[in-house]
């Protein structure tokens, strides 16, 4: 059995908690669109994610290989690598992807049948490591990672199956999000070469204070594609 298919597999991989984050994650992304949007999480996981788009008033689904249903009926189980989604073309106004592209050998595949089903006009969120900014030891904290992206490479493979393509960096602190001039600080904490886990056993730094050296350092790519209409 792949790894991702294992249900303890995020829990174990990322050591995660139950945390505010995805509720403020997607205020951020999803804020600025129409609730009337009918929405697909592609790789939902453990649906963290799909839950808060859904608590938002979205009407959202999500879909993944992994063996559990975290969703009831709103889940799908599918092979997200090569299994046609069980879906109409043009059936979605917004499909949402977050860290799920990089673990795919043959992502065009996926990217391709996202196109197929968004209604012309609609929106693709991905969002994935970046390469620049995470190569070696932090890509590769996860062994089902096999895929890397920059820029440039993500708004290629969006752009070979017919979107049009922006793509920037996402950090994953939601107090810039919400306090943009303390990136200023931010890019000064990345002038100090300070250790933090999970790469560094010699810190005593608090969880918070760890999270933020380290988020300061790793950013993610936000690719937002459309769907020529």
């Amino acid at each position: 059995m792949s790894s991702i298919e294992n249900e303890n597999y995020i829990n174990i991989t990322y050591k995660s908690k139950k945390t505010k984050y995805p509720a403020k994650f997607c205020h951020e992304i999803f804020s600025s669109y129409n609730t009337d949007s009918k929405v697909l999480d592609v790789g939902c996981g453990n649906g963290d994610f799909t839950t808060e788009i859904l608590k938002m008033g979205f009407d959202v689904q999500g879909i993944d290989l992994g063996n559990s249903n975290p969703l009831g009926e709103r889940f799908i189980k599918v092979n997200i690598q090569n299994q046609k989604y069980p879906f109409p073309d043009n059936h979605f106004d917004i499909v949402f992807s977050k860290s799920v592209i990089e673990h795919l050998r043959e992502p065009d595949y996926m990217v391709d049948e996202i196109y197929r089903i968004l209604k012309p006009g609609g929106t693709f969120i991905c969002l994935t490591p970046s390469w620049k900014h995470s190569y070696k030891e932090q890509f590769y904290i996860d062994h089902t990672h096999v895929t890397p992206f920059t820029r440039h490479s993500l708004e290629t493979i969006c752009e070979l199956s017919g979107f049009e393509a922006n793509c920037s960096y996402f950090y994953q602190l939601p107090l810039l999000w919400r306090y943009p001039i303390l990136g200023i600080f931010r890019r000064i904490l990345n002038l100090f070469n300070l250790p933090y886990k999970p790469f560094s056993e010699y810190n005593l730094w608090p969880t918070e204070i760890n999270k933020i050296i380290r988020f300061s350092k790793e950013a993610m790519l936000l690719c937002i594609a459309k769907k020529r209409g």
